[in-house]
């Protein structure tokens, strides 16, 4: 249901940062359920980890598609 509303959102060619509130709720709810997966035992907690940055990447795709997150330059590491 997650990533269907991502796409849809991605889609909207006049998308507004207000329409991102219920998919982050939609979010919220997909890691409790992967969260209680892991503490039964039904999800490794590697593969819980995995589905949760799986979200949040494409969320952060989104919001950066339509402008509304600018990613911060990565930094010259001193070596």
């Amino acid at each position: 249901m997650v990533l269907e509303a991502l796409d849809d959102l991605k889609k909207k060619p006049e998308a507004q940062f207000e329409e991102v509130i219920p998919v982050e709720k939609l979010i919220a709810e997909a890691y409790s359920v992967i969260d209680k997966a892991i503490k039964v035992g039904t999800l490794h907690r590697n593969t819980g980890a995995r589905r949760k940055s799986r979200l949040a990447r494409r969320k952060k795709a989104v919001e950066i598609h339509h402008g509304w997150y600018t990613p911060a330059p990565a930094e010259a590491t001193a070596s």
